[in-house]
């Protein structure tokens, strides 16, 4: 997935590349491991991160925490304002993850994300 918009009203412009696939048993897979790569605000961008199959449906998230981590400062629904820049990557990380709707998370990983 590739995102880029130019800086405006107080945001800084970028451009992301965010990589993935998963890793484990093709019938169950048990992690994504995904690579954010670009340059935010002429900031260049390099991180790979894991998440396991439950919880890696929240990556926005672990994006914006990259970025935090980082000093830069950009939400989630900058990043990633239209849905259509997202969707489809959803759609395509739960089927390869076999996620299937009203599956459990497991609250203490989720909380270790962060």
């Amino acid at each position: 997935m590739e995102v880029s918009r130019l800086p405006s009203d107080g945001f800084p412009g970028y451009h992301l590349i965010l990589e993935y696939h998963v890793e484990g048993p093709q019938q169950k897979p048990e992690w994504a491991s995904f690579h954010l790569h670009g340059k935010v605000d002429q900031t260049p961008i390099d991180e790979r991160f894991e998440m396991h199959r439950d919880v890696a449906f929240n990556f926005l998230q672990r994006i914006r925490q990259c970025l935090r981590k980082r000093g830069l400062h950009l939400h989630t629904d900058v990043l990633f304002a239209f849905h259509a820049d997202y969707d489809p990557m959803f759609e395509d990380l739960r089927d390869q993850l076999h996620g299937m709707p009203g599956e459990p998370v497991d609250l203490d990983r989720f909380l270790r994300e962060d």
